[in-house]
């Protein structure tokens, strides 16, 4: 791994971790797992179809929440999330999850109307060892949020974002949390405080906030294509001019791109060997990214932490995982050994 930190410099980053304050704003879920029997499976008296017998049922937070528990596994100082659930048992649940990671529930905002975004999982499984994925049950919202609860989530963003250090956005929803005039007091937050924004469908509605698109995002938002490492740094230049703000172009396991005043640079993604499982990095690499820029100032150390991070949740199969300081330190020394 070329781009990698000297220990040093990782260790630096780490300690930093404790002293920062970060604020995340955006779209937070429900991820539900529901394992059906199917031995134990009935064919029902009523209607012409077998029962779905579940027997176990885990939750985790999903979404931006994934987001939100990365930044908590970092073990920095505070961790404020901005965003919004609904009364119901899904954000009973979400808003659990969240007290058991310590996080301060403070900025997040009750919907008058609409559910929290919930995506169950059914993983059935009968007499081998196999399982099988049905399709996913999704709960989510299709009307904008509601004015007077848009009110209290301007109202939360501009107190977690007093002497915050960091700013980490998630934007996943078509009616989340991001509205116009949230996006549009993130850009000017972006102005006096790093934001880093991820953001499916609006990347390019942003400025004077580090973007981090992938490379179909990226070629999306500047309204091309691209296939070679020298294209997305094209694009690259082309997104940073427009935002007025670095700009980050993730490549999958071929690393990223940091670009910064007209330039582009490379940055070698951390190995990783074996089976792994892609799910969830994305979330992983922006919550290490900010938390590392936060403390370092760097964008390309930042890129380098973050593809550590990521290098340990792919290796978490099945699982939207996190990774903790200490196992980060550990895929360093692996990366380290494989140079």
């Amino acid at each position: 791994m070329k781009n990698l930190l000297t220990k040093d410099e990782l260790i630096s980053i780490i300690n930093g971790l404790k002293q920062i304050k970060v604020c995340f704003v955006g779209d937070v879920a429900l991820d539900a797992y529901w394992r059906a029997d199917m031995k134990k499976s009935q064919l029902s008296r009523e209607t012409p179809h077998w029962t779905l017998p579940v027997i176990c049922e885990t939750y985790s937070p999903g979404g931006g929440g994934n987001v939100v528990s990365n930044i908590a596994a970092l073990e920095v100082g505070k961790l404020i999330p901005v965003t919004a659930v609904a009364k119901d048992w899904r954000g009973d649940i979400l808003l659990e999850k969240f007290r058991e990671q310590g996080v301060d529930l403070s900025g997040i905002v009750k919907r008058k109307s609409g559910v929290t975004t919930c995506y169950i999982k059914p993983v059935k499984f009968g007499i081998s060892d196999q399982l099988q994925e049905d399709p996913r049950l999704d709960f989510e919202n299709y009307e904008d949020i509601d004015p007077d609860d848009e009110e209290k989530l301007l109202a939360s963003l501009d107190e977690a974002a007093k002497d915050a250090d960091v700013i980490a956005v998630s934007d996943y929803c078509n009616y989340g949390v991001i509205t116009k005039r949230v996006r549009d007091r993130l850009c000017e937050l972006g102005k006096t405080i790093p934001a880093i924004v991820d953001s499916r469908d609006r990347i390019g509605m942003f400025k004077n906030v580090i973007i981090k698109p992938n490379e179909v995002e990226a070629a999306r938002a500047a309204r091309t294509e691209a296939s070679t490492l020298d294209e997305y740094k094209e694009i690259g230049k082309r997104l940073q001019k427009e935002t007025e703000a670095p700009v980050i172009v993730t490549l999958g396991g071929l690393g990223g791109l940091w670009c910064e005043n007209g330039e582009c640079e490379y940055v070698e993604t951390a190995p990783a060997s074996g089976e792994i499982d892609i799910v969830g990095a994305g979330d992983t690499f922006l919550s290490a990214f900010s938390c590392a820029y936060a403390v370092c100032k760097d964008g390309k150390k930042a890129m380098a932490f973050a593809n550590l991070a990521s290098g340990v949740t792919v290796k978490k199969l099945g699982t939207t995982g996190t990774a903790s300081p200490e196992e980060i330190i550990s895929k360093w020394e692996e990366c380290k050994n494989d140079r």
